[in-house]
């Protein structure tokens, strides 16, 4: 356990070994001249430009999404380091919000990065409630890096709408800066409206080309969260039948620039039968749109890399997303 001289010993976290290590900046950088070494010579050199370019390729890795929790028997959603790193890395079936920044997380401390990790609250306009000014309760992770003193928030687990470099907490700042080709996204630290009070906290705003309009995405504080306050949002999101993700089916690939991987250059998305490719700010063009299991099962593997178990193809039978011959006809 780490220590302070000021107050208690600090907390241990999980960490990744040099071999898990390896394996993930292959997985994210399959050129065979990039490797772990290269990697840690560009943090050493500038920590700041290295983490803006892990966070990009991680969102272009990763996918986005809930695959694992129609596409099994068992339903759940663990945390546990170790399992995600199979998941995400050796399985590449990717991982919704607190998979995704959880394994991100664990993979920035044990490259050596300061960090910790806070909760944050939906906002209504992205979910679709009554008041569009409101937030829904705790349901999203959020990573803050601090570097030469400056907190960044960092987020790999927010699907089409993830900031893909890192975003500094600086009030005096509303600087926007693009996400994905066409959308943007911004910083505000501000009082939101279902408070009581004018305690004010960071809110990441989301717009578009189509719009032009700014709408808030979700807000955080910066204080930290522990592993177990994650559990309890995580046992929720993915058991509660109340909550989308148990009834929906959605996947987001973020592309990149194959050549220099450092720009993402456009989104595949999966939702329910329908998948949907849009290059650059161009329209989104309809690459399939599965009229049985079988159709999704191979659209999730050529588009998405996805691979499944025969159990796994099978553990969608019963779900809400099953895709049957009774949806067809309606």
């Amino acid at each position: 356990m780490g220590s302070s001289e000021d107050g208690p010993p600090r907390g241990h976290r999980p960490l990744y070994n040099e071999s898990q290590l390896a394996q993930y900046v292959s997985f994210i950088n399959p050129d065979p001249r990039y490797s772990l070494a290269t990697l840690r010579s560009e943090i050493k050199q500038d920590p700041l430009a290295a983490l803006t370019l892990l966070q990009l390729r991680q969102n272009c890795a990763t996918i986005w999404g809930n695959v694992a929790l129609h596409y099994s028997h068992h339903r759940t959603l663990p945390l546990d380091a170790d399992a995600l790193y199979h998941k995400l890395v050796e399985r590449r079936l990717g991982g919704y919000c607190m998979e995704n920044n959880a394994f991100f997380s664990t993979i920035l401390r044990s490259l050596g990065y300061d960090l910790y990790v806070s909760g944050a609250r939906i906002s209504n306009a992205l979910m679709g409630g009554a008041d569009p000014e409101g937030f829904a309760g705790w349901q999203h992770e959020v990573i803050i890096v601090t570097i030469d003193g400056q907190h960044y928030l960092v987020d790999v687990g927010f699907g089409s709408g993830s900031p893909i470099t890192p975003m500094p907490l600086t009030e005096a700042s509303l600087e926007e800066r693009e996400s994905v080709p066409g959308s943007f996204v911004r910083l505000v630290h501000r009082a939101i409206a279902p408070n009581t009070t004018d305690h004010k906290v960071w809110v990441l705003e989301l717009k578009n080309t189509t719009t032009n309009k700014w709408s808030g995405a979700y807000c955080f504080a910066e204080f930290e969260w522990l592993p177990q306050d994650f559990e309890i949002i995580n046992y929720r999101t993915h058991k509660d039948p109340k909550s989308w993700f148990t009834y929906k089916l959605v996947l987001v690939r973020t592309l990149i620039d194959e050549e220099t991987r450092t720009k993402a250059i456009g989104s595949i998305i999966l939702t329910g039968a329908k998948v949907e490719r849009r290059i650059g700010t161009g329209k989104k063009e309809v690459l399939v749109e599965a009229k049985s299991e079988a159709e999704r099962v191979a659209a999730l593997r050529e588009w998405f890399g996805v691979v499944l178990r025969p159990e796994e193809e099978r553990g969608i039978h019963s779900m809400p997303t099953e895709i049957t011959s009774e949806e067809l006809l309606t």
